[in-house]
């Protein structure tokens, strides 16, 4: 069974929830209160009197809601317009967001180039997922040079943050060697540890008919001694 290449950007990439811990009280905190009892309509109108007045969050909410059509209409163009003002005020989900929408060209035509600048201004600020996706646009070589030793750092940095989508692409990495020396305890205990990756436990059952019995156990030790590190 052949190992399918890395993953692109996937479809779910963009965030679904809300920022639920209010930055201060008013319009924005409504906007909160009301998003929660699905009042959309009127979370939107909140939201909108917020960022009216240069509220990152609440700018970043109702970016949201135009993205997915939540008591407003699906508008990418205003999903955008609102990210980039949040984005600019250093929101990093804005920023993460308002990346996926270029590389994926939501009302927009694809431009890998401002989703690897967006990309970047929130892995700098430690965010796994902007790392992660940074990571995915250097391994298909979207918008920058193809570059798997960087790759891995990302994925690196993003996995040690338990994040499941990187573990399961830095176990590709040693699997397959790319960017790393191949190793197949490390491939498979990062595979363990991505088990909340859906295609994790195909690929790891794929790792393991190379490993001897010995390895499997080291691998599975690692991870289990990775976990309890608090990683």
């Amino acid at each position: 069974m052949p190992v399918r290449p890395f993953l692109l950007i996937s479809a779910l990439l963009f965030a679904a929830s809300l920022l639920c811990q209010p930055v201060r009280a008013g319009d924005f905190e409504d906007g909160v209160s009301l998003y929660e009892q699905e009042e959309f309509s009127a979370a939107a109108e909140a939201f909108q009197a917020a960022a009216s007045k240069g509220h990152a969050d609440a700018q970043f909410n109702l970016g949201l809601m135009y993205l997915n059509g939540e008591g407003v209409p699906e508008d990418y163009r205003r999903a955008r317009e609102l990210f980039e003002q949040s984005a600019a005020q250093n929101n990093v989900r804005a920023q993460v967001n308002l990346a996926r929408i270029y590389a994926k060209g939501k009302g927009v035509a694809p431009d890998y180039g401002k989703a690897v600048s967006w990309f970047r201004k929130a892995a700098d600020q430690g965010y796994a997922d902007a790392q992660y996706s940074l990571g995915v646009l250097y391994v298909t070589g979207n918008g920058i040079a193809l570059d798997y030793r960087k790759a891995r750092e990302l994925f690196q940095q993003a996995a040690d943050q338990n994040n499941a989508s990187a573990q399961y692409q830095l176990g590709l990495m040693y699997f397959k060697g790319r960017g790393v020396a191949v190793n197949l305890v490390e491939a498979y205990k990062w595979l363990l540890l991505a088990e909340d990756y859906d295609d994790a436990a195909v690929y790891r059952s794929y790792v393991a008919r190379s490993m001897s019995v010995e390895q499997i156990s080291e691998a599975t030790t690692r991870a289990k001694e990775w976990t309890a590190a608090g990683q």
